[in-house]
């Protein structure tokens, strides 16, 4: 018997929430353009395509040529066009309405933009979780494709992954398609003839084996080096005419066609899963990311809250403009990492933050019409088991965290859709050994001012491209002099205790010793709040050791926050509890993130000159009452006085993390740290007031 073999090709294409206008027309230019064209050169080809909202929103602005050929293609019968999440989130961790909500949303856009109907959809990272079958089912979905690493976990041999399954939740039934692991790694890496050995192998007898690539747009032309490789070297074209020079026994469809034309293997339960790479970088589970970065988490839960807030939109127009900021803030690049820099890029959080903001903004409108409103609650707000603190008002969000040293985690000025404390740890990754092996080894190439490794044998990679997952390279020479790893979350409103001769270098780098347990350690709360103010009291009462003594301390601060400002006052009060006197350094950290460390429209100012104001620049200023920090991009001014003289460090929070170009450095934040030498007697109080006032223009 004659063996055949059907093979679906599908294309995944993205580009995040909040990323640069270069890069889409850049990556428009050298992937989505290209390749579009080459199937309309080709038209025995056939292709399944997927974009998301915000390719979908860029080409009707930007390109709108664009897609009246992929209508062209689909009139042609050569594309089925694939639905998803609009706004591209991880969908199990997000509510069901929100799921159902998106999923919606793309599926009119289609229908209203390319005259077709959607019948299956693209998982965000392949992020797979048994119950998502029953939202999706009553989303009106058919089929979804995840990859064979999900199916080959229960089990499942090469072979068995050459059709589609069907699962159920709730008595909702889905059909599922594996996605050939080694097709990916295949395609555009290796010579066109090795894919064609590959489906040729695994041909069959029968009529119903079908194989399916589906997989980043991106990777034919965009990642590194692949279009000379796939467009001027002529890698697609050659693929493409050798699917037609084997067509007797290899057949291309689109799922729908494959759908429609065979039935289900039969019933499948998958486990919780994604692509293997992605099951490597989450430690198993994706969730996983929400706990290892408490950064994440903290836009997670505030996607939450806010999800709450919005569903109690009455006005039907006001609360569909809303859902789409909220949607937008679900967009899953910003909530985690792996090989692209995906959390670590601030820009990122900043467009999750800012979409959720915004959502925010509009049900409050609602929810609060009154001039001067504030609105106090204390719960378990990022669902880690212990009560925080949000405090809003029409200006200002701001969210504490008393078991984290009575720390704030969030301060959102309203105006501007802005939280001023989006910034990130410095934590070790595990790729961190990578950059000291490749100077170590001297495997790499010097060449303005980066490393690359060299490429030895083909690996995965083969005719001299190597797939997103082995390129190394480190973009700046030095690099390694940045792998600096915090010991606490980088929050406002830390309380430090330090060795009088304490430096702040020492200090910047970690390398220095607490005197006092206070650090990320539990406050007592309590709330005091009428119609015009809320007042937190946090206090606590530990330990400072000075001059070799260990003495009791008690540390109490009021955060005031005015229902009808954008400023707050803190009070501290230190009292020694013990039965010698105290003599200590004490200080206050306060992490602020303005996304550019070197932007000539970003930069300190303060009651006295600063040389090098930039905000990613380090020193030290004394007699200090006053620093701000200016941001002209953003039109806004972040001031914060001192009722008692301090000396004053500055310096940045910069991070050392992997994209798709390689290592490179990313400005997080800046931390400003006034100090105080105290010298107290037993029973002594020392008290300071600080005020931080945020002013527009």
């Amino acid at each position: 018997m004659k063996k055949k073999i059907n093979f679906i090709l599908g294309l995944h294409n993205h580009q995040p929430v909040g990323n640069f206008p270069h890069v889409f027309k850049e990556v428009f230019k050298k992937a989505y353009k290209p390749f579009l064209q080459e199937i309309l050169n080709h038209p025995d080809i056939k292709v399944t395509l997927h974009y998301t909202g915000t390719l979908y929103e860029w080409f009707l602005k930007e390109e709108p040529g664009f897609m009246e050929t992929i209508k062209k293609l689909i009139n042609r019968g050569q594309v089925e066009i694939m639905g998803g999440g609009f706004y591209e989130p991880v969908l199990p961790i997000i509510p069901d309405e929100d799921k159902k909500g998106q999923i919606k949303k793309m599926t009119d856009f289609v229908r209203y933009n390319l005259g077709t109907e959607v019948r299956g959809i693209w998982l965000a990272e392949r992020i797979w979780e048994p119950h998502l079958a029953k939202p999706l089912a009553e989303a009106g979905i058919e089929y979804v494709v995840v990859d064979d690493y999900h199916f080959k976990r229960t089990g499942f041999s090469e072979e068995e992954c050459t059709g589609y399954y069907t699962t159920e939740e709730g008595g909702r039934s889905l059909n599922i398609f594996p996605i050939s692991e080694k097709l990916r790694y295949l395609v555009p890496f290796k010579d066109p003839c090795k894919t064609i050995e590959y489906l040729e192998k695994m041909a069959s007898g029968g009529e119903d084996r079908v194989l399916v690539l589906a997989d980043d747009g991106e990777k034919f032309g965009s990642w590194p080096d692949t279009y000379g490789a796939v467009y001027e070297e002529g890698w697609l074209l050659k693929f493409f005419e050798l699917i037609k020079e084997n067509s007797s026994w290899l057949e291309m469809m689109t799922f729908s066609e494959y759908l429609d034309s065979y039935p289900s293997r039969g019933t499948v339960y998958l486990p919780n899963a994604s692509y293997r790479e992605m099951m490597e970088w989450s430690g198993g589970f994706w969730r996983n990311f929400l706990v290892r970065y408490p950064e994440s988490n903290q836009i997670h839960k505030k996607m939450l809250a806010v999800h709450q807030k919005v569903y109690q939109i009455k006005d039907p127009r006001l609360r569909s403009q809303a859902l789409d900021y909220l949607w937008a803030g679900q967009c899953n690049c910003g909530y985690w990492h792996g090989v692209f820099g995906g959390l670590y890029l601030n820009f990122l959080r900043y467009a999750l933050y800012r979409s959720l903001i915004k959502a925010q903004v509009l049900a409050e409108e609602q929810l609060y019409p009154q001039e001067g409103w504030l609105e106090v609650q204390e719960e378990d707000i990022l669902f880690d088991g212990r009560r925080e603190i949000g405090i809003n008002t029409r200006e200002l969000g701001i969210y504490i965290s008393p078991h984290k040293g009575g720390s704030i985690f969030a301060f959102d000025y309203k105006p501007r859709c802005f939280n001023l404390v989006d910034t990130l740890t410095r934590r070790p990754e595990t790729y961190h050994k990578n950059i000291f092996e490749l100077i170590e080894n001297n495997t790499g190439q010097h060449n303005n001012e980066s490393y690359e490794e060299t490429c030895s044998g083909e690996g995965r990679g083969g005719s001299g491209v190597k797939t997103i997952h082995e390129i190394t390279k480190v973009k700046e020479k030095g690099l390694e002099k940045h792998l600096v790893y915090d010991k606490y979350q980088r929050l406002c409103l830390l309380d430090h205790f330090l060795d009088n001769q304490e430096t702040l270098e020492k200090f910047k780098r970690g390398n220095y010793k607490e005197k006092g347990n206070y650090i990320m350690e539990p406050y007592h709360a309590s709330i005091h709040k009428d119609n015009q103010e809320a007042v937190i009291v946090l206090s606590r009462e530990g330990v400072v050791e000075g001059g070799g003594i260990k003495g009791k301390v008690s540390l109490v601060k009021e955060i005031r926050v005015g229902a009808r400002d954008s400023s707050v006052k803190i009070v501290y009060t230190i009292k020694n509890n013990g039965k010698d006197g105290l003599n200590t350094r004490f200080g206050i950290e306060f992490n602020y993130g303005f996304l550019s460390g070197y932007a000539s429209d970003r930069y300190y100012y303060a009651d006295q000159e600063i040389l090098d104001n930039y905000l990613a620049s380090s020193g030290e200023i004394s007699g200090i009452n006053m620093i701000g920090i200016k941001d002209e991009w953003q039109a806004l001014d972040l001031r914060i006085s001192f009722e008692r003289p301090a000396k004053l460090w500055r310096f940045p929070v910069e991070t050392v993390s992997q994209s798709e170009d390689g290592f490179e450095r990313n400005y997080q934040g800046s931390v400003i740290f006034p100090f105080w030498d105290l010298e107290l007697s037993p029973a002594e109080e020392w008290k300071l007031e600080i005020k931080k006032e945020i002013i527009p223009g």
